[in-house]
Order: structure tokens, then sequence, then C-alpha cells
């Protein structure tokens, strides 16, 4: 298992780095096939009590799972991260299992696998009986190559939170979206 720690706008410390990978190297005993763990520590200003940003995210296989904190202090910031990754883990666990035991498709040893896992360290609540989402509704809709910019305002036009579209230089289908912040972000698929 791969694990990177880097700071934007901020240094980190040499005891940081090793509390974040001591407490990540965990998390292959919860999570197996884990291959890289990136924590991102980002300061926003230069002032000291501005929380600070953590980013987790677990690569294994083909999953993605990501969370993100902030704290002023950023081993706090670390640990509610952590925090929130072991209840992704045990969702993502979870509905993995269930699927598979509901009889969709048969166990893999890749789930197998995830049954075998050692139990994560969180107060398992007993979670409401809530159905699993399905899809329900499908929907077409014509591609036009555009630019970054037009697909921005298209997507302002129809007043949704993303838009697919394929970009007029490179033929690549990407996708824009609303940050939180209200800043705009771009989804391309690596080369």
């Amino acid at each position: 298992m791969q694990v990177s720690v880097q700071g934007h706008s901020m240094n980190v410390s040499q005891r940081l780095d090793k509390y974040v990978r001591n407490k990540t190297e965990r998390l292959q005993r919860y999570l197996p096939g884990v291959e890289e763990v990136r924590v991102e520590f980002t300061r926003q200003s230069a002032k000291s009590d501005v929380p600070k940003s953590v980013e987790l995210t677990v690569r294994r296989r083909s999953t993605l799972l990501r969370v993100e904190e902030r704290n002023a202090d950023p081993f706090i910031a670390f640990d509610l991260a952590l925090e929130k990754m072991y209840q992704r883990i045990a969702r993502y666990k979870g509905r993995r299992i269930d699927r598979k035991r509901s009889g969709a498709a048969p166990l893999t040893a890749e789930d197998e696998e995830l049954l075998t896992a050692e139990a994560l360290p969180i107060e398992e609540e007993a979670p409401p009986a809530v159905p699993a989402p399905k899809l329900v509704r499908i929907k077409s809709f014509q591609i036009v190559p555009m630019s970054v910019d037009e697909a921005i305002e298209q997507m302002e036009l129809l007043g949704h939170d993303f838009f697919v579209f394929v970009h007029s230089d490179d033929g690549m289908v990407k996708v824009v979206y609303r940050r939180k912040s209200g800043d705009y972000g771009l989804l391309q698929p690596e080369k």
C-alpha cells in the first residue's frame, strides 16, 4: 500500500507525517486490497486559527473512497477525516456484500476478502431500514462539442449542478460542475 502525504500552502511536519502514516497503515486491516492512500492538507490563509482542510482518498482496485474535513488543528482534522473514512468503508462493504447476498451476483474472491476483514473501529449504530437506492430514470441527451465556458453557460441556463459535454478541442467527454464554494470544477478522463 502506497501512502502519500502532501501539504498545499503549508508544510507537513515530520510529526504529522509519521502520525498520518501510522494511522493510515491500519486501513489495510479493515479494507483489504487498498493500493493507495493519499492525504492532502491545505491551508486557506496564513493565519494559524484558520481551518486546515484534509482530503483523504483511498484507492482499492477500481474503487475510490474520498472524504474531506476541516479544523484549525491538522491532527484533529485528520482524525475527523479518518473517522468519516471508517464510516464510508463500512457503508461500502455493507452495500457490496448486501448486493451479493441478495442474489444479484455470486460472491467473488474480492467479496470474500471483505467478509474476512477485521471489523471497523466505529460504534455500529442500528441504521434504520432504508431500501437500497435504485435506478428510477434514464435520460438521453444530445452531446454537442463545445468549450468549457460554453458548457458552464449551458449548465447555468439549465439550472443544473453539473453538465456533461464533448470538448471541442480534444473530442473527449468531460463534466463541469458547481463546487460548494460556488466556483466550478472540471472532470476529465486520464489520458
